[in-house]
């Protein structure tokens, strides 16, 4: 069976028309200093669902509770219209992300992510 998931660290901007077409249908991750989550969600929507994009390097490892529910609730407020959105860590969520900082974006995506989105 093939994967109609794509992972990868890089700028896909180049092959993104390609893999839509060869069956993919979301992207993950979607990292902040790879790809503009924001542009690749308007120039597919309705074709890829974009993943993560809560970022690993600072927010989620060496930021505040608040500042992840802040930077969540941003990530909800633009990408997360209209569908097509999975809100997750940028990439892995590995064992030394603070376990208050994982438990606030999991908390976050919760309260605010439902539909209709109002945040």
């Amino acid at each position: 069976m093939r994967s109609s998931v794509w992972g990868s660290y890089g700028r896909l901007y180049d092959v993104l028309d390609d893999l839509v077409e060869c069956g993919f249908r979301a992207i993950h991750p979607c990292e902040q200093a790879s790809m503009d989550i924001e542009t690749v969600k308007r120039k597919y929507f309705g074709r890829l669902c974009v993943c993560g994009n809560i970022d690993l390097d600072s927010t989620l490892t060496m930021g505040t509770p608040e500042e992840v529910v802040a930077e969540v609730k941003m990530r909800l407020r633009t990408v997360a219209p209209g569908g097509g959105y999975c809100c997750g860590a940028s990439n892995s969520v590995p064992e030394y992300v603070p376990y208050e900082n994982y438990l606030a974006m999991i908390e976050t995506v919760k309260k605010y992510g439902k539909y209709p989105i109002r945040v």
